[in-house]
């Protein structure tokens, strides 16, 4: 297991700031840091800057500087499913960051999108 505080980093992307700040609250008494992003942008272009700087890893297997990556489904710019679609098309250590789809939706197929 990596002791290196990075290793215990979750990445939030929601464009709500009320469900940031709970999601964020919550995860901080678990003792986990939050990075926020507002879309899916801001979140792909985030971990491609990380990736092309050599970051992405501590160089322990197990650890990513992203240990989770928590996602709404509908944001502006890009929403929750193209994100993921997105991390998992790169190669290297993002494309195996558990992610988390957050949705209010009711739209049965949206959510099952999120599944695949």
């Amino acid at each position: 297991m990596c002791i290196r505080d990075r290793c215990r980093r979750v990445l939030s992307v929601d464009d709500n700031d009320y469900n940031q700040m709970v999601l964020g609250r919550t995860l901080q008494k678990l003792n986990l840091e939050v990075v926020k992003r507002y879309n899916g942008e801001e979140a792909l272009k985030l971990l491609q800057n990380i990736s092309e700087a050599g970051l992405s890893s501590c160089g322990n297997e197990d650890c990513s500087i992203f240990n989770l990556i928590i996602t709404d489904l509908h944001m502006p710019l890009m929403n929750g499913l193209d994100l993921i679609r997105c991390v998992r098309q790169q190669s290297g250590f993002f494309a195996r960051v558990p992610i988390i789809l957050l949705s209010a939706s009711d739209e049965k197929e949206q959510v099952e999108e999120g599944y695949k």
